[in-house]
Formats: C-alpha cells, sequence, structure tokens
C-alpha cells in the first residue's frame, strides 16, 4: 500500500511542480506588471525622444538658418524696427520635420529592444544581467510639428532670439501579454540670433509682451 502511494506521489510530482511553477510565474507577473510597463514605458520615451531629435537635426537644423525664418528690418542705426516670420518657409520646415520624425519612428518599429529582468527587479549588482525582456515600439496616430520661439537677454541691450519646433507623436510599447501607448513630447531648437538694441514691441499687429512671435499665429 506504501508502495502504491509513493508511486502515485511520484507520478504526480512532475505535474505538481508544474502547477507550482504557474501559480509562482502568475505571482511574479502580478507583483512586476506596474514596474515592467514603467520601464518599458520610460524606455520607449527615450528611444523615441532620441530618435525624433536626430531626425531634426539631420533632416531640419543642418539646412536651417535663421535669416531663412525671419525677416529683420533695421533703422539708420542697424537697430531691428520690424520682424516678420517668412510663413511659407517656416510651414515647408514643418512639413519636413514631421515626414523626418514618422521616418524615424516607422524604423523603431523594425528594431527590437529588451530590459534585462535584473533592472526590473531593482538590483544593483544585477541591473545589466537576467534574461531580457522583450518589446516592441510602434508609431500610433499622426506627428505634429509646432514652430515656437522666445526672448531673452543676452547681455548689455542684446536679446536672443530662439527658434524651436515642439514635436508631439505617440508610440505603442509591446511586450508580452501587455501594451501601452507613451505620449512624446521633444522641444528641437532649429535656430536662433542675437538682436542688438530694444526688440520692437510690435510685429504685424501683434502683440510681443509675451515674448513671442509665432504664439498668435500657431496658438497651441
Amino acid at each position: 500500500m506504501r508502495r502504491r502511494r509513493k508511486k502515485l506521489f511520484i507520478l504526480r510530482l512532475p505535474w505538481l511542480l508544474f502547477f507550482l511553477a504557474l501559480v509562482i510565474v502568475f505571482i511574479l507577473e502580478l507583483s512586476l506588471k506596474p514596474t515592467i510597463v514603467a520601464f518599458a514605458e520610460a524606455q520607449a520615451n527615450w528611444t523615441a525622444t532620441e530618435a525624433i531629435h536626430n531626425a531634426v537635426l539631420e533632416k531640419v537644423v543642418t539646412q536651417t538658418n535663421y535669416r531663412d525664418l525671419i525677416y529683420l528690418e533695421k533703422n539708420a542705426n542697424q537697430q531691428v524696427v520690424f520682424m516678420e516670420p517668412n510663413l511659407v518657409k517656416v510651414a515647408r520646415i514643418q512639413s519636413e520635420a514631421v515626414l523626418a520624425v514618422q521616418k524615424a519612428l516607422e524604423k523603431l518599429a523594425n528594431e527590437k529592444f529588451s530590459i534585462p529582468l535584473g533592472q526590473v527587479l531593482g538590483s544593483k549588482l544585477l541591473a545589466n544581467y537576467g534574461p531580457g525582456i522583450k518589446l516592441e515600439l510602434v508609431p500610433v496616430g499622426t506627428v505634429q510639428a509646432v514652430p515656437i520661439d522666445e526672448f531673452e537677454e543676452a547681455g548689455i541691450n542684446q536679446t536672443r532670439h530662439r527658434i524651436y519646433l515642439e514635436i508631439k507623436s505617440k508610440v505603442k510599447v509591446v511586450i508580452p501579454f501587455i501594451s501601452s501607448e507613451v505620449d512624446v513630447f521633444s522641444k528641437v531648437p532649429i535656430a536662433d540670433a542675437i538682436i542688438v538694441g530694444p526688440v520692437p514691441k510690435t510685429y504685424l499687429q501683434v502683440n510681443l509682451e509675451e515674448g513671442s512671435l509665432f504664439k498668435s499665429l500657431w496658438p497651441k
């Protein structure tokens, strides 16, 4: 009788171990899921932001000059008395930036990424070790590129005028049995210049007290 029970226990042991392993995996998944999602979203945000910056720098910034974007009119004392953006040029840069960013994000969809399990477990010693948790990035929706600018003091009687592109996009991060959408926001400088003398307070009847030329033309 004892031999029979022992034999049945031995036969059932693999199934018991298998069931126990499933329970452990289920518990680990529940406890680690928020951490895994947080790491995956952070990785997706960082990777997409880097891709956006590189795309804009390569396709837009290297081919953009401040004087192509802003027309400056000066008086006899070489002081700026009138400022006007080149709307056609700015619109073209917007289109080029959107196209470049879309292509960069589409390339990410063909790449494979992973997060070391040791990093998810919070182990400093094993942060870069352990099996990798695979994740994929998929671009979602459309890319938006909005020109913004700002004025700031740059010295005695000098003002720096900076022009940026605000890039807004969204990517879906996909990991085994989990997916999450991440909003990606980037502010990429594309041109700047030093204006000597006082900055004109108005241009085309637009108030510059808020420190922006583009705000009224491209409201957020």
